[in-house]
């Protein structure tokens, strides 16, 4: 992928700042009612792939996950394969993410639909006192975006299944009624603007290609 094409997506996570407000607005509780009221059909399919999802990354996360990733780029940095940086913009996006995610949850402060919808607190507001107050953005939706959209983006090929796999994390902690469908949104815009601006930033240290290799990569 060319760097104007990352250029381009770091703009479109950009531009979801609207449309997560339009989620906030108008769509996070009417549909937190509907997915209530006429989705429990959907849980037991969810509730068995977020253990699966959350199983996987408990085995590798985090001690092994972070040093592994910082030690395969350094090996495919020193063997100059082409995407040796994918290695190294999936651990500064994930490490980010993670920060950044703690820091908004402790500032917004709003509550999971759990507790709206239960009834133990009165709205899905943000900067509330009572409650489970962690709710945007979603941690889940955000570090799979940084684990997954690296790859998804670099490869086409292993696109589908990729962005098939963050589809369903997001759409599982909504109908799991862990999270609003804005604190998923923003989850994965997160995870996509880090990748895109880590791209970006660690594009000098791309290993030079030759030319016909280069157009190839790009395209």
């Amino acid at each position: 992928m060319s760097f104007h094409f990352y250029l381009r997506l770091l703009l479109v996570a950009l531009l979801s700042v609207p449309v997560i407000l339009l989620l906030i607005v108008g769509m996070d509780v009417p549909l937190a009612k509907l997915q209530h009221d006429y989705g429990a059909p959907l849980q037991p399919f969810f509730l068995s792939f977020m253990r699966l999802h959350d199983g996987l990354m408990s085995v590798f996360w985090p001690l092994v996950v972070w040093p592994a990733l910082l030690l395969l780029f350094s090996v495919a940095r020193w063997r100059r394969w082409p995407h040796s940086t994918i290695w190294l913009v999936a651990l500064l996006t994930l490490i980010a993410s993670q920060g950044i995610v703690n820091m908004l949850k402790m500032y917004f402060h709003r509550p999971r639909p759990l507790t709206v919808l239960g009834e133990l607190v009165s709205d899905a507001g943000f900067w509330q006192a009572e409650g489970q107050l962690d709710s945007f953005p979603s941690n889940h939706a955000a570090v799979a975006a940084g684990l997954l959209l690296p790859w998804a983006l670099r490869f086409p090929k292993a696109r589908p299944w990729l962005l098939t796999w963050l589809g369903l994390v997001c759409l599982g902690r909504v109908v799991l009624e862990f999270h609003w469908l804005s604190d998923v949104v923003a989850g994965a815009a997160l995870g996509l603007l880090l990748t895109c601006a880590f791209e970006l930033a660690t594009w000098w240290l791309r290993p030079k290609l030759v030319a016909g290799s280069n157009n190839l990569l790009s395209s």
